[in-house]
């Protein structure tokens, strides 16, 4: 679902290699995104959604995303970050290429260059729409253009790192922050969602099955969301000063 920040190739290192050092890079571990505050409690009404409709879904997309930018527009201006509103395309069928490379089986991409976020309105994603998996997907997609104007993601991906082992648990870090930032996200408009607490629960067994090596385990997959979702506050998802374990 998110496309992870590290596009170099990961070199080979023999097995039993050290273990991940801990990040000094001052972008990563004190952004100015963490001393903004939380994120200002707002109204982001759903618009309605009609199975299998790409139409409906890009206007219910729209209508997020519209929430989106109006709170992280005042966040990055507290935080003395530069704001600019990412380009979203829609399609119904997958490009062969986007943002400089082959498409693969993504789904949807966020392409740090361009500022572009690429949405595939598939069959499969449009299936079931009464949940909140569509409303999550546009804010962690919208969570990494975040990320990218912040200075996080060119920050990753200048990051040194030794073994194949440390390079897997820096981009889980940059994916985990993405996590609570969107559920931080979700938390500043839940009240006029009139989302019962078993939609956040579909929420997380959904985010449970995205868990991986360079994504997380299911348990930090969980614990990074629960924060998000528990604070609606930035400062929460500060991954980069977290031990290795609660990014595992």
């Amino acid at each position: 679902m998110i496309a992870l920040a590290a596009a170099t190739a990961v070199a080979v290192v023999p097995a039993g290699s050290a273990a991940a050092r801990p990040v000094k890079d001052k972008t990563l571990t004190e952004n100015a995104l963490y001393k903004a505050g939380a994120l200002p409690t707002t109204a982001c009404r759903e618009k309605p959604i009609k199975k299998l409709d790409p139409k409906s879904a890009r206007s219910y997309l729209n209508g997020v995303l519209a929430c989106l930018n109006r709170t992280w527009a005042g966040e990055l201006k507290a935080a003395g970050l530069k704001w600019s509103t990412p380009k979203v395309v829609y399609a119904t069928k997958a490009p062969a290429r986007f943002c400089g490379a082959k498409w693969k089986d993504w789904g949807s991409y966020y392409c740090k260059a361009s500022r572009t976020i690429e949405i595939v309105l598939a069959k499969d994603l449009l299936e079931e729409t009464d949940d909140l998996f569509l409303f999550f997907l546009m804010a962690s997609l919208h969570g990494e253009h975040v990320q990218n104007l912040g200075g996080i993601a060119r920050a990753v991906n200048k990051l040194p790192y030794g073994s194949k082992a440390e390079f897997d648990e820096q981009n889980r870090r940059y994916y985990l922050q993405n996590i609570c930032l969107a559920s931080a996200f979700v938390a500043s408009v839940w009240k006029s969602l009139h989302r019962g607490r078993e939609d956040w629960d579909d929420l997380l067994f959904y985010m449970r099955d995205w868990a991986g090596k360079s994504t997380g385990s299911r348990k930090s997959v969980t614990y990074w969301a629960g924060q998000g979702f528990a604070t609606g506050d930035p400062a929460a998802c500060n991954t980069w000063t977290a031990p290795s374990a609660k990014v595992a």
